[in-house]
């Protein structure tokens, strides 16, 4: 039997979780921008820019972490999967590049509200890295996907809170850390005016639609 994951950590990521989702909605409508752009694709059998569609659709983040992701939901219902099936967007017979869509993806977003899968807590697609280049948030970026600790000098504490690596132990100070590093890091994106913000989003958007 599956050893479950410890409450206490449970809770510790849930926490750095709330902050995280405070950052990623400094992004706007990125994502949904993406994911109707990703529709579109499917719908006319456009295969250009396939692998600059929306993540959600391309991955499988339920089907990758099934084991650990069905030990985490399960302790707070166990019917959770078969209610997010009820409502996953359904792309009908149409294949996309990965192994996706997720179905945990529905309609308007992530079906799970919480202690969802690391990879979908902390990462960061091309566009993102591109729009904190412009905004100098960061100094460069890679053409592919990264996690928030691969631009934040962070200890990756959080596949250990997640369940994945029962025998070692996060402490106290390293989540303070984390979570100081992620607000400063979300104070900075914030603080710059909205309207710049929105326009470098908006540019990078219609470059990806090209």
């Amino acid at each position: 039997m599956t050893k479950l994951p410890n409450s206490q950590y449970l809770t510790w990521f849930n926490e750095i979780e709330k902050i995280l989702w405070s950052f990623y909605k400094h992004f706007e409508n990125l994502c949904s921008e993406c994911a109707l752009y990703t529709i579109s694709s499917v719908k006319n059998s456009s295969r250009e820019n396939r692998f600059n569609w929306c993540c959600c659709m391309i991955d499988n983040q339920v089907n990758d972490n099934w084991e650990t992701l069905n030990n985490v939901q399960s302790r707070f219902d166990n019917n959770w999967y078969e209610k997010i099936k009820k409502n996953s967007f359904d792309l009908g017979r149409n294949r996309m590049p990965g192994n996706g869509p997720c179905p945990a993806l529905g309609p308007s977003g992530c079906l799970l509200t919480k202690l969802r899968p690391v990879t979908c807590t902390t990462q960061l697609c091309e566009k993102m890295l591109i729009i904190l280049q412009r905004l100098k948030i960061i100094p460069g970026f890679k053409s592919v996907p990264l996690q928030i600790e691969d631009i934040v000098p962070l200890k990756n504490i959080l596949p250990i809170l997640y369940g994945y690596h029962k025998d070692k132990k996060v402490k106290l100070e390293e989540k303070l850390e984390y979570i100081k590093a992620i607000k400063e890091l979300t104070t900075r994106f914030g603080s710059i005016d909205r309207q710049i913000r929105k326009n470098i989003i908006n540019e990078v958007i219609l470059e990806f639609k090209k």
